[in-house]
């Protein structure tokens, strides 16, 4: 293993990785959506929202879905002063807020649920919730077939409150299962939550697969493997189609103008694209690239011949 990416490892604490015997190899922004889990405008607005420590949500009802290589690719993103906060378990310790405030802190939840007892919940996830509606920043990921099961799920088994759950920002829904010719996961809903000027929850939706989601996988979570279908229907071959208002609305919540998102997030896409156009994808090739956007690195690098693509996690 080359230092970099041991020095990639040694960012996350001991559990992140879930139940996995073996480390998974992780993959960067530019990785994943060369894979094909999401497209670049997708991508590119993640980046955008977690660069002003806003929230994220990664859900998928099947294992494997690559919510916690997604997440851990966009805790590069995060700004160079920002606290990340670990959370882990159902024990609640929120002693650490004293000295660490909305300003600087982003909660980190590699999964929200009682499926470990490394997983957040209960009390603890109640509270992380909670600070995401005080301001705090929050990347999580959960096991939903849907937006409206997973905000049943966060009603009722942890009584988030409306201001709590549009702490979550964007929430991503994935879906994820095996064919005979091959493993299809993607995103195939983004949604952007906020609450309406009644102070209710009125999530907007920024993106849908064309054509349609994937059958329902309600029930999936618990297998250890995603459940196998017959075929994907052709959904890998087709777009993400965008909402231009919905991302207006998304600009408002940031707080700067519809048509300066749309600049960044084509500004963005392109310094994605300028990375791997030089051969820079690894996971901490392009943290550090980042933390030098916009400019992009000065010269091509060599590709790594001993670097192997990862595996959605």
């Amino acid at each position: 293993m080359d230092r970099a990416l041991l020095d990639w490892y040694r960012r996350f604490p001991e559990g992140w990785w879930g139940y996995h015997w073996m480390l998974p190899t992780p993959m960067s922004a530019v990785e994943i959506v060369a894979a094909g889990s999401m497209d670049a405008r997708l991508m590119a607005t993640l980046w955008a929202v977690v660069a002003r420590r806003r929230g994220v949500m990664l859900a998928s009802e099947a294992p494997q879905a690559g919510k916690t290589t997604t997440l851990s690719a966009l805790v590069g993103f995060l700004p160079d002063e920002t606290i990340g906060v670990f959370l882990r378990g159902w024990a609640q310790d929120m002693s650490w807020t004293d000295e660490i405030g909305p300003e600087r802190g982003y909660l980190l939840v590699n999964e929200m649920s009682d499926h470990l007892p490394i997983y957040v919940w209960g009390p603890n996830a109640r509270q992380a919730l909670r600070l995401a509606g005080a301001g705090y920043g929050l990347g999580a990921t959960m096991h939903a077939d849907s937006l409206d099961e997973a905000l049943a799920c966060l009603r009722d088994e942890l009584r988030a409150g409306d201001a709590d759950l549009a702490g979550m920002t964007v929430y991503l829904q994935y879906s994820a299962y095996r064919t005979p010719s091959g493993m299809y996961r993607r995103v195939e809903e983004a949604w952007h939550l906020r609450t309406d000027v009644t102070g209710r929850l009125a999530p907007v939706r920024l993106a849908e697969l064309e054509g349609g989601r994937s059958p329902s996988l309600t029930g999936a979570q618990r297998l250890p493997v995603p459940p196998t279908l017959s075929g994907d229907g052709g959904r890998s071959r087709r777009d993400l189609v965008h909402d231009p208002e919905a991302y207006a609305v998304l600009a408002a919540t940031l707080g700067i103008g519809a048509e300066a998102l749309e600049r960044e997030i084509a500004e963005r896409a392109a310094f994605l694209a300028g990375l791997e156009q030089r051969g820079l994808c690894g996971p901490a090739e392009v943290a550090a690239a980042a933390a030098h956007y916009p400019n992009l690195p000065a010269s091509p690098a060599p590709p790594d011949s001993h670097r192997t693509r990862g595996a959605l996690a």
